[in-house]
């Protein structure tokens, strides 16, 4: 089963969820190698993925918002979540 992530925000029936892992180094034959981090932002409908690879949260946001618009459920989005994300 693959991980969610941690749940960011929740747009009626969609959820915005963000994985993260943390850059880390180590020793490596006497040399310090580090990795990068990563963040996966993703989209979900109930417990579905409906997309992933996004790079971050505001995009998932608009995503979602025009997927709203398209069914005519758009006046169910929170004002909030429409002025924090600046949603058009």
């Amino acid at each position: 089963m693959e991980k969610r992530g941690h749940h960011i925000c929740k747009m009626v029936n969609y959820e915005v969820r963000q994985r993260t892992t943390q850059p880390t180094s180590r020793k490596l034959q006497g040399k310090i190698v580090t990795t990068p981090g990563t963040r996966d932002v993703m989209i979900y409908k109930n417990k579905d993925k409906v997309e992933g690879g996004i790079k971050s949260v505001a995009q998932a946001a608009q995503k979602i918002y025009d997927l709203l618009k398209n069914s005519d459920s758009e006046s169910y989005v929170s004002k909030k979540l429409i002025n924090k994300y600046k949603l058009v």
